[in-house]
């Protein structure tokens, strides 16, 4: 079944909403450097050691171009992936989580600088990392508040008009069905965090950058999904390693239909999702395969022609039941 989406609502909004913040942070950054500058000695330490002391130096000329790249190559990043997704709320999440993190870092270089004899005598405390972490998670929830209502657009119908779809198999009969689903936002969001992470650790030190490195490496290794129905049930992998497997055995299955959902209101978010009566694995608002198990509870996993598996799947349970059904036939 096709369906279509209305205009995308605040398209052009998007990229400013996202922008905006990297703007601001560059902004204070050079405020910063340049009211600070007869301060800071030369070179200026960028780097430290585990034990919080200075092991790597750029002069002040350099600093402030390395400082804006810093700011701004994500923020163009993020303004891209602002004009070619609808992911609005986990897109201003990542981005302004980000210029929060690398914003924080860039600053607190300038001001750990000023006024330092030399270089070699400035000192990283211990609680930099943990506040640097903190500023993330402050301006990721201002991105969460500032895209309240802010969802992706509802399709002008729903993807099941509410008959339960089936498909007829003759004893012997095979069929099955796949799909891979890729998520751009989650992809894109990946990638920029790796680069961020790996921008910010020759800066600041491994702290800030593995955990942006290691959230870019989940954003990416569930930025897509293979979903497969075949007389076995209903399989889920991720598209990038074979392992871990979700596999809803025939036996577990009551019906399945298609519907659209939205991933933050209706599943609490993306990814592999767990909520009370329901689980899933989640890439996008939208059309989903909806699974009812015989233990009440519900397992969903967004992808494109979900009527299609629905009915496939309808039909191998009934078939497996021993019941036949011939109220739709789709393929």
């Amino acid at each position: 079944m096709n369906v279509t989406a209305g205009p995308r609502s605040g398209s052009r909004l998007r990229p400013l909403l996202v922008g905006i913040p990297y703007l601001l942070s560059s902004a204070v950054f050079l405020t910063v450097f340049l009211v600070n500058r007869p301060r800071l000695p030369d070179p200026i330490a960028i780097h430290f050691d585990g034990s919080g002391h200075a092991d790597g130096f750029a002069s002040q000329g350099a600093l402030l171009p390395m400082g804006l790249a810093m700011l701004l190559v994500p923020g163009a990043l993020f303004v891209v992936l602002a004009y070619v997704t609808d992911a609005v709320r986990p897109l201003v999440l990542t981005a302004y989580a980000t210029v929060g993190a690398l914003g924080y870092a860039i600053v607190r270089i300038v001001m750990d600088n000023a006024g330092a004899g030399t270089a070699r005598d400035v000192r990283l405390t211990l609680w930099e990392i943990p506040a640097a972490l903190g500023t993330a998670a402050v301006t990721g929830g201002i991105g969460l508040l500032v895209t309240r209502g802010r969802q992706r657009p509802v399709l002008e119908e729903q993807v099941v008009p509410g008959n339960r779809p089936g498909l007829l198999l003759h004893p012997g009969e095979t069929a099955f069905w796949t799909h891979a689903q890729r998520s751009r936002g989650l992809g894109i969001a990946g990638l920029t965090l790796l680069v961020a992470g790996a921008t910010i650790i020759p800066l600041t030190g491994f702290g800030p950058g593995v955990v942006l490195l290691g959230a870019g490496l989940l954003f990416g290794l569930f930025s897509g999904a293979r979903s497969t129905v075949d007389r076995h049930g209903l399989t889920v992998t991720l598209l990038w390693l074979p392992r871990p497997r979700l596999r809803i055995p025939l036996k577990r299955i009551v019906e399945a239909n298609a519907r659209d959902i939205n991933a933050l209101r209706d599943m609490g978010g993306w990814g592999y999702r767990i909520n009370k009566g329901c689980s899933g694995v989640v890439l996008r608002s939208g059309e989903a395969l909806v699974v009812q198990l015989a233990n009440g509870k519900e397992f969903v996993v967004t992808t494109d022609d979900a009527a299609t598996a629905a009915a496939l799947l309808n039909g191998l349970v009934e078939r497996g039941s021993g019941h036949a059904t011939s109220t739709d036939r789709r393929g």
